[in-house]
């Protein structure tokens, strides 16, 4: 059985599709631009204020962001509709999951920008170019093993 069956694995920027020419601005004025997620791998997150799929993966989240805390090759990115002021008082109630938290100005936006339609939504990037889709909220440590060997097995790649 697939932890993650191929229904769940689409949507999004297509597989194999670069994200290219996107820089974001963050909540604390860091930014990201294409430059910056060469030679990484970055993990997108997609969510949302309000949205309960994405609440309930934030504690996995939080795991796999700890798990490579210590290797520079590996990024972790928010990416939220949401307003600023919306996001600062949910991760004042809620905290954060060790994600910079990237607002990017509305539903249609993101829509348009990343082609993300459903929440939560996570993929994993490598230099730029999408290799996972993932449009299920990551709950359960089966989900949570199967993105760490995931990222590390396209580590190995970068090596």
């Amino acid at each position: 059985q697939k932890v993650f069956p191929d229904d769940f694995r689409k949507g999004g920027i297509e597989i194999d599709s670069q994200i290219t020419d996107i820089t974001l601005h963050a909540l604390d004025s860091s930014r990201v631009t294409p430059a910056y997620v060469q030679n990484k791998i970055t993990f997108l997150n997609y969510w949302f204020v309000g949205c309960r799929g994405c609440r309930q993966e934030e504690d996995f989240l939080r795991e796999i962001r700890q798990y490579f805390s210590s290797n520079k090759q590996v990024l972790f990115l928010s990416i939220t509709p949401s307003t600023p002021v919306d996001v600062e008082a949910y991760l004042k109630q809620y905290g954060d999951w060790g994600f910079p938290v990237y607002t990017v100005g509305g539903f249609k936006k993101v829509k348009k920008i990343f082609n993300v339609k459903t929440y939560p939504h996570n993929q994993i990037v490598v230099n730029g170019t999408v290799v996972e889709n993932l449009q299920v909220p990551i709950v359960g440590q089966e989900m949570k093993g199967w993105i760490i060997a995931r990222i590390e097995e396209e580590l190995r790649k970068l090596e």
